[in-house]
């Protein structure tokens, strides 16, 4: 069983490393070992730019080796124990510092399993010098750090490029004391400390932009480079967590991304990330220039008031053919309770163009059991989505994604209830009878209730999910479910 299963890690590993280009070299071996986990797949992992960032700080700091893991190497495979670093298949626990970059609450309930694989106390307190050091950074640690304070050592809510080097500096120094970090801007010593620091954005982006150092052919962007062109965001919609934790908005001067394709010649495809892309001062130019080198735009989701025509010239030149728009919900009432306007005539209207100019695909996200939702708003999104599929053609189809609310700290609505279950299964019902009944082929997909429930909940539990994931990873080692309990057990 052992060698077999180290036999098979070995061979996806080899044939993931064979789709990477390294365009900067991290020791493996060094006087401290960090282990950087991304609590999901490879895939996801090798495109999220915070991991990355993290990877390549960690790999600048003299005396550090650094490893990745990935508790899934490949779709709905997770992983067995035991487990191996990606890089050289070094035990896991061997490691002086295990540093978890959590992007969304949903990954804190791979804690139980992976824990209890290593045999590591899921609270801290319970942990001695002979453990490794356990840091956790990332979006859903800024969004909701109290949720981990009783399981991890160190906490950085704040932005890595301000906090990971200094960090690991002072630990070699002081001989991995939390304590001796407690003194550095957007980190958290729970232990020494009752309350996180104020989120609050220092790194300058126009300095060092986030980009991919490391490049997938099985990354989320079709095996794109990818860089962050915009942190945080200029809008102010009530439920948007983006523009709380990522403040002040910085935009990366169109002239740095021109000097960091310079230095990367062989891009040919590129993924711009930002909370808001199309709301970048530049975004005209950004997308000219690329157009003009010959490299294929990777974009988010677009702002379809933005959408002009130099800019819907450049996504044709660039091959795209598939637009997502996020009009949220076709209720006015609720979107001006949300800040989110949209004048649905000019909407119609541009979808119309959008059409006419080739594109051939429009994906539209909406978020149901908004707050105060009612039939009439429900009503009104049904008929936004019908009038969207009238202006498909024969050749051209239109998607409905749907999410379900989350109440996020920070946010103007964080304390507003989060839908029950009731709530939830009644509306996904009545507006999957009725978009059923629209004409035509258009395609609707809905969040799970309970992966919605679940993140409600993460998003807003406190300490007390240290004692809960404690008794799930007891169960895990009793039970030998480790792979399976890498996904929380909690029901709702």
């Amino acid at each position: 069983m052992g060698l077999k299963h180290r036999h098979n890690y070995e061979s996806v590993v080899s044939t993931l490393k064979a789709s990477e280009r390294h365009y900067l070299q991290a020791a493996h071996a060094g006087a401290t070992s960090v282990a950087l986990i991304y609590p999901n797949l490879y895939s996801l992992g090798m495109s999220n730019l915070g991991f990355l960032t993290v990877h390549r700080l960690t790999a600048s700091v003299p005396g550090i080796g650094v490893e990745r893991f990935f508790p899934a190497l490949e779709a709905e495979t997770p992983l067995p124990p035991p487990f191996y670093s990606f890089e050289t298949g070094r035990p896991l626990g061997d490691f002086n510092i295990l540093m978890f970059s959590f992007s969304y609450e949903g990954d804190f309930d791979k804690i139980p399993g992976l824990f209890a694989a290593l045999g590591l106390p899921v609270i801290a307190e319970q942990r001695n010098r002979h453990h490794p050091l356990l840091i956790a950074g990332g979006a859903a640690v800024a969004s909701n750090a109290p949720a981990l304070s009783k399981i991890f050592d160190i906490l950085v809510p704040g932005e890595a490029e301000t906090t990971v080097v200094p960090i690991l500096n002072q630990l070699q120094t002081d001989g991995f004391d939390p304590a001796a970090v407690s003194a550095i801007k957007g980190v958290w010593v729970p232990a020494i400390q009752p309350l996180p620091p104020q989120l609050c954005g220092l790194h300058d982006v126009n300095r060092q932009p986030a980009w991919s150092h490391i490049v997938s052919n099985c990354n989320a962007f079709g095996g794109a480079h990818i860089i962050e062109v915009m942190r945080g965001c200029p809008r102010v919609c009530s439920f948007c967590l983006a523009r709380c934790i990522y403040s002040p908005v910085r935009a990366v001067d169109a002239a740095v991304i021109e000097e960091w394709l310079n230095q990367h010649p062989d891009c040919k495809d590129l993924g711009l990330v930002a909370p808001s892309l199309f709301d970048h001062p530049q975004v005209e130019r950004i997308f000219s220039m690329l157009v003009e080198r010959g490299v294929r735009i990777r974009n988010s989701s677009v702002k379809w008031e933005k959408l002009t025509p130099p800019i819907i010239g450049a996504l044709r030149k660039s091959g795209i053919s598939s637009l997502t728009i996020a009009p949220e919900t076709g209720s006015e009432r609720l979107r001006r309770e949300m800040h989110k306007p949209l004048d649905e005539a000019r909407f119609l209207e541009r979808v119309k163009e959008l059409f006419a100019q080739g594109f051939e695909h429009l994906k539209m996200y909406f978020v149901a059991c908004l707050p105060g939702e009612e039939h009439d708003d429900l009503d009104a999104t049904i008929t936004l989505i019908e009038k969207v599929a009238r202006q498909a053609s024969g050749t051209s189809s239109v998607s409905a994604a749907f999410s379900i609310f989350v109440p996020k700290n920070h946010t103007p609505w964080a304390e507003l209830q989060a839908p029950g279950s009731y709530e939830i299964k009644k509306t996904m019902k009545y507006l999957k009878e009725q978009l059923n009944r629209l004409p035509g082929s258009l395609k609707v997909s809905f969040e799970s209730p309970q992966e919605a429930m679940r993140q409600a909940y993460l998003s807003r539990v406190g300490p007390e999910l240290a004692e809960i994931y404690a008794r799930e990873a007891q169960e895990c080692r009793e039970n030998q479910l480790f792979a399976r309990n890498q996904f929380s057990a909690l029901e709702f």
